[in-house]
């Protein structure tokens, strides 16, 4: 009897029907059909223009590949979520344009091909702030730097080395990028698939109707532990104390998984799922 009430428990807790409107969100945005190349060149553009202060330039650009017309309000504040995030939790803004190219339409070789491009363009920009950066250091008067100064002009320069240097190096070996940049991009990736969407889709309630437990649902599923494990442990396993990744070697292996988004949330609500008691399950569907 108590597996009989267990497995009609389950069965009303359906991960696809938890997930409809959220999957619906991601497929119904405009990037979704334009093609890897096409977003390749803007984001690069973005990018080279060192307009890094133009907040308002980078969400509105973000806010038009995303757009999803049956979810306006919902999108327009994901946008603003998503590059608060960024700059909060990664010191880095590029990574909602970095994420596009996950979205868009390609197959591995194009990806590829647009990855290595927009790479190399955000490498070389980083060097170019670390130069300004220093460049804005130096007092106009040497005479009068203290010992403190050197040090911190000196740690500068030490920057721009070693910056120019990883760009250099990667001119040359277009195939390798820095394992932490990697990370953090997939990492930030997965939570804009996952978690940072949710509260808003209960906000707004655009789309289709969703019932008050899919929400407490998707936040428990999509949780930040949840999503380092995944990352850790299914995506960059292997790679521990490593500095660069070969980024054919690491998109061979995990390509097809990052561009499946409705795949990647259903293996975690199910996951959640499975895990609950026949009481966690009536207590979560009388909310």
């Amino acid at each position: 009897m108590g597996i009989i009430c267990d497995s009609i428990s389950r069965y009303k807790l359906d991960a696809d029907q938890i997930l409809a409107n959220l999957n619906k969100l991601f497929q119904g945005m405009l990037i979704r059909s334009s093609g890897v190349d096409q977003i390749k060149e803007r984001v690069v553009a973005r990018i080279k223009s060192k307009d890094v202060a133009d907040i308002e330039g980078w969400k509105n650009f973000v806010n038009e590949e995303i757009y999803n017309s049956e979810f306006g309000q919902t999108t327009k504040a994901l946008v603003t979520n998503a590059m608060q995030d960024a700059k909060a939790n990664y010191n880095d803004q590029t990574l909602p344009l970095l994420s596009l190219l996950f979205l868009a339409n390609s197959d591995q070789s194009t990806f590829l091909n647009a990855f290595k491009a927009v790479n190399l363009a955000q490498r070389a920009g980083q060097t170019g702030a670390n130069i300004q950066n220093v460049y804005n250091m130096i007092p106009g008067n040497l005479s009068g730097l203290t010992g403190q100064g050197i040090f911190g002009i000196a740690s500068g320069v030490k920057n721009i080395i070693d910056n120019v240097g990883g760009v250099v190096h990667q001119a040359q070996n277009p195939n390798l990028v820095r394992i932490n940049d990697l990370k953090n991009l997939v990492s930030y990736y997965i939570n804009f698939l996952t978690l940072l969407p949710v509260n808003l889709l209960g906000k707004f309630g655009e789309g289709s109707p969703m019932k008050g437990y899919f929400i407490t649902v998707l936040n428990n599923a999509f949780n930040k532990g949840v999503q380092d494990t995944f990352v850790n442990n299914t995506l960059f396993t292997g790679y521990e104390g490593k500095e660069e990744v070969n980024v054919e070697e690491f998109f061979n292996q995990n390509y097809n998984t990052l561009r499946n988004d409705n795949q990647i949330r259903k293996d975690f609500v199910t996951s959640y799922i499975n895990n609950l008691t026949p009481t966690d399950i009536i207590k979560l569907m009388a909310e």
